[in-house]
C-alpha cells in the first residue's frame, strides 16, 4: 500500500466536528453530540487564525508521547475562564475531520499542533 493513499474514505461511524467562532457550538459538539453540518454555517461562522499555541501550548509540548499530545488537543483555546476542549475531549468525540476559518496552525512551526489531531484519530483537516 502507497503512502499517502489515493483515495481516503471517511468512516460513516466518525463525526465532523465545525471549529467556529460561536465556541458554545464547540462545547455541544464535544460534549452534547451536535453534528453540525456546512449547510447549516457559513464559511464566516467558522474560526479563524487558530495558532499553534491554541493547539497544543507550550506546557503540552514537554510531553513527547503522542497519547498525552492528543489527551491535550486544543488546550489553549479558552472560553469564560475554562478549556474549550477538556482533557481528552478530541479523541473522545470520535471526530475524523476538522473544519475551521482562515489561516489554521499559524505561528510557530510546531509539529506538536498537528499530531494532537492525528493522535486524536482526526485524519482529514480543512481549512476556509
Amino acid at each position: 500500500m502507497s503512502w499517502p493513499p489515493e483515495i481516503v474514505k471517511l468512516n460513516p461511524n466518525k463525526r465532523v466536528l465545525f471549529l467556529t467562532k460561536n465556541l458554545s457550538l464547540i462545547k455541544e459538539q464535544l460534549y452534547n453530540g451536535l453534528n453540525l453540518r456546512m449547510e447549516d454555517l457559513s464559511v464566516d461562522d467558522l474560526l479563524d487564525d487558530i495558532n499553534t499555541d491554541v493547539m497544543t501550548p507550550a506546557w503540552v509540548c514537554f510531553e513527547h508521547q503522542p497519547s498525552i499530545l492528543a489527551e491535550n488537543a486544543y488546550a489553549g483555546l479558552m472560553h469564560e475562564g475554562e478549556r474549550v476542549f477538556r482533557q481528552g475531549a478530541l479523541k473522545e468525540g470520535g471526530f475524523e475531520v476538522i473544519v475551521s476559518g482562515h489561516r489554521k496552525g499559524t505561528g510557530s512551526s510546531r509539529e506538536t499542533a498537528a499530531q494532537c489531531e492525528r493522535w486524536s484519530g482526526v485524519r482529514i483537516v480543512i481549512a476556509a
